[in-house]
């Protein structure tokens, strides 16, 4: 027995017949799990970390001390060190997520430094001006020297958690004086590495896309946005159809005076200017992503209600519904059950749409600095840190092709649900 009638049957063939609306709906319902993940997809914590002492799982578990896994300190190690350390020791493993990083992470793009033809390279080329330096086992700073053009030039430090413990000089490339040690000891050795400014271009130290210019990567930023979105439409489409039904269906329902007066509400709410008064009230409060998905369904019901009070104007004057009142059923038991449903086709076909203005607007917002803090991982944030860094192209691109794709996707499954559900169209 079929859970869905033969009229509405047809209907989902004839989404599916439609190919671009069907694979990107196949699409959007795969973002969508891959969202779900979460940090087991994209974040700085291990799935699984294997030492001596046994598994641990720090993805699912939060929060471990350094301690746990033998190494001095009571905060959260680095995990992609500590994953270099126990293979190197043969003392383990971890297994890290797709992308490393979390999306709130600051990152310091550490690649590694070597030396060629008496000069001092990184990944892009000679080292015009910057320090290399040796880590230690708990992230910071062991040994460091300083080069200019290539060659060890000025002072040279020897480190004990931060605490510079010994000093030496070099000129050109050259050992001139320490206050320990010759020339041997001071020689730079082992995982030598410098440091990148942000925004470092893609391909360095695991960045795929590379970071924006506070030394989030790129990719966890674009991830962390996706997830922002979704949970603003958690919030968002709830709330926008619960106020746009239930006033959009009463105002069809009883019409007369009480249709009259919501429809002069309407048409002065919808005057005011939607972006400026967005503007005016995140201002003054202070900004979070439940209050912008409510502020901004405030301005998003209208639209709604007034194709649902044209489709429940239709549907109140069929004769089931008069049957039903001649019955004794209740107004809202007649809006629910008789009134509603057969308005399923726009309340169907206007989630897409919904959710494209959403987008648009939270982005927007975001872009003009009225948004979110720039701490969370919104595409809008990066689109202004693309505006201010022309030459990052690797923060702009990724970041439109985003949006972008997002947006074809959204639109795609939209205009098949109204080919599909709207009768006009199919005639």
């Amino acid at each position: 027995m079929s859970l869905v009638d033969p009229l509405t049957r047809r209907r989902l063939e004839r989404f599916r017949g439609s190919r671009a609306a069907w694979w990107s709906f196949l699409l959007l319902g795969a973002l969508i799990l891959l969202a779900a993940l979460g940090p087991l997809l994209v974040g700085h914590r291990p799935l699984v970390v294997s030492t001596e002492r046994g598994l641990r799982f720090p993805a699912l578990s939060g929060f471990i001390p350094a301690e746990a896994f033998g190494m001095p300190g009571r905060q959260e190690p680095n995990y992609r060190l500590l994953d270099a350390r126990l293979r190197a020791e043969g003392r383990g493993w971890a297994l890290m997520p797709l992308v490393p990083f979390a999306p709130g992470q600051v990152c310091e793009v550490q690649p590694p430094a070597f030396a060629k033809d008496d000069r001092w390279h990184d990944p892009r080329g000679p080292i015009v001006e910057g320090r290399v330096f040796v880590l230690a086992d708990d992230g910071s700073r062991s040994r460091s020297w300083y080069v200019v053009d290539g060659r060890l030039h000025g002072e040279a430090r020897r480190l004990d958690h931060g605490v510079t413990v010994a000093r030496a000089k070099f000129n050109e490339g050259k050992f001139v004086s320490a206050t320990s040690g010759g020339p041997d000891d001071w020689k730079p050795s082992g995982d030598v590495r410098t440091l990148v400014p942000s925004p470092c271009p893609p391909g360095l130290d695991g960045h795929w896309l590379g970071t924006d210019e506070s030394g989030h990567d790129v990719v966890a930023r674009l991830f962390g946005g996706f997830r922002l979105l979704l949970a603003a439409a958690l919030v968002f489409l709830p709330a926008v159809y619960l106020v746009g039904l239930l006033l959009g269906g009463a105002m069809g329902y009883f019409g007369g005076r009480f249709d009259m007066a919501l429809q002069r509400v309407m048409e002065i709410w919808s005057n005011v200017p939607f972006l400026y008064a967005i503007i005016f009230l995140a201002s003054l409060l202070e900004p979070s992503l439940a209050l912008l998905s409510l502020l901004l369904v405030a301005f998003s019901w209208i639209g709604l209600a007034q194709q649902l009070r044209a489709s429940a104007y239709q549907a109140a004057a069929r004769d089931y519904v008069t049957a039903s009142r001649a019955l004794g059923a209740g107004h809202f038991r007649i809006i629910w059950r008789h009134v509603l449903p057969n308005c399923s086709t726009v309340i169907l076909t206007t989630v897409p749409f919904s959710l494209h203005g959403l987008i648009f607007s939270l982005s927007s917002l975001d872009y003009l600095g009225f948004g979110l803090p720039p701490t969370e991982p919104t595409w809008g944030e990066l689109l202004r840190q693309a505006n201010e860094n022309p030459a990052a192209w690797w923060i702009l691109v990724p970041t439109v092709a985003c949006l972008v794709g997002l947006m074809v996707l959204i639109n795609a499954v939209g205009e098949g649900l109204q080919d599909a559900f709207d009768l006009k169209r199919n005639r």
